[in-house]
Parts: C-alpha cells; structure tokens; sequence
C-alpha cells in the first residue's frame, strides 16, 4: 500500500544524499557539496583543480489520478547541475566528462533512488544532457546539466460517507 500523500522534499532529498554518496572508481568523492538550490559560494568549493558541485532543482510537476480507489502518481522533473572551476579550461573540460561520466551510470543504474520515499521509478529524461558555461559569484565555470525524471504513488484516504 502506497503512503497517503506525496512528499516532494523526501524525493529531493533522496536525490540529494544519492548524488552526495557518488564516488570515482578509486573511491575519492565526486562532489565536495550537494544541496538543493543554489550554493551561495560554489566559486571557493570548486577552487581545486579537481572539485566540483552539485545544485539539484525541481522543474516540471504532474499529479494525475489514475486507478479506482484513490490512486495518484507523481511525476516530477529535476534539474542536476554539476559546477566545475573553469581556470584551467582544458583541465575543467576533462573533469565535467569525469564528472557526467559518475552521476549518470549511478542514476541510470537504480531506478528507486536507493528506494526512498514513495519514488517506484526515477530515470533521467532522454535528450536532456547539456555542457554549458555558468557564470557564478562573477566567475565563469563549466557544468553539466541533465533533467531527472521520478515518479511516486500515493493513495488519497476516503473517510466513510466520502467518495474520491
């Protein structure tokens, strides 16, 4: 039986300890900072040539009732937006492909978030990854965006004497 309301913030925050648990093959973490919304100081945490960041943003949002009884699905899209120091323009490009390269097997690969909440199926959305320059705290920086597809299910409760 599913739980009787969506929770958004659990899914987001499902995203967010996911992402934050990612490491590279040789087990050093892949971001230094994963939080929802914007980092207000991504300029110091990426300052080595080796770091990078990661915001996590909800974007689209549907709710459709679809069986008898009360049954909703969610589905939401979130933005994951990786930040990398630009300084070293050839360095930032080989490490915004390391970097893409480790989120996206991970989030491919499971398809509950680690089976958080009430997510049955997250996937990322086909045709949705972009390398792009991001100016931050008056710096450029080099990132990769992908968009997250979840969905979670839920079950509205009828009190006697109610329909749904």
């Amino acid at each position: 039986m599913p739980p009787n309301s969506p929770d958004t913030g659990a899914t987001a925050s499902a995203i967010v300890a996911y992402a934050q648990a990612l490491t590279y093959p040789g087990g050093a973490a892949v971001y230094t900072k994963v939080q929802v919304g914007e980092i207000k100081d991504v300029t110091n945490l990426v300052a080595g040539s080796a770091q990078a960041c990661l915001e996590v943003y909800a974007n689209l949002d549907d709710s459709q009732r679809y069986a008898f009884g009360g049954r909703i699905r969610d589905e939401q899209t979130w933005f994951l937006l990786s930040l990398v120091n630009l300084d070293n323009a050839q360095l930032a490009e080989m490490l915004i492909y390391k970097v893409r390269d480790a989120l996206v097997q991970p989030f491919q690969t499971h398809a509950t978030l680690g089976n958080a909440g009430s997510v049955f199926h997250s996937e990322l959305k086909p045709g949705t990854g972009k390398f792009l320059k991001i100016m931050r705290n008056g710096e450029w920086m080099r990132s990769h965006l992908v968009e997250l597809m979840t969905r979670q299910e839920w079950q509205i409760i009828t009190p006697p004497g109610i329909t749904a």
